[in-house]
């Protein structure tokens, strides 16, 4: 499986993840930073990328009206802030490291959205 950081995630997670070996690219990388969310996940979708953010609001309604449509998308991964804070990398990477471990296939979660728990 293959990553979009959305944009309030710590550059610093994708950079480890990549150090490891995982294929993780960044909204600013991917230059959608500042970008509308419908735009994100478009973006995210013509990589063949399950997005991660922390926007679960927004990115549900998203997701929501993708179905309704009919449109693809290769995942979106919510983060919850009360289950793994955004000032702790350490747990987002071994979180997000086990998930691509155990879901290495591209289609792992098209057309999902699913909850990363911490490790």
């Amino acid at each position: 499986m293959r990553l979009l950081l959305n944009e309030q995630m710590n550059p610093r997670v994708a950079a480890e993840l990549q150090k490891k070996g995982y294929d993780v690219a960044t909204a600013e990388g991917l230059g959608t930073r500042g970008a509308r969310d419908a735009e994100q996940l478009a973006t995210a979708a013509s990589e063949h990328r399950a997005l991660v953010t922390y926007n679960i609001a927004d990115f549900h309604e998203l997701v929501m009206e993708w179905s309704r449509r009919g449109l693809t998308h290769w995942g979106i991964i919510f983060v919850s802030e009360k289950t793994i804070s955004q000032r702790s990398i350490g747990p987002l990477i071994r979180a997000l490291q086990q998930l691509l471990d155990e879901l290495p296939a591209e289609d792992s979660l098209l057309n999902q959205a699913i909850y990363l728990i911490k490790v």
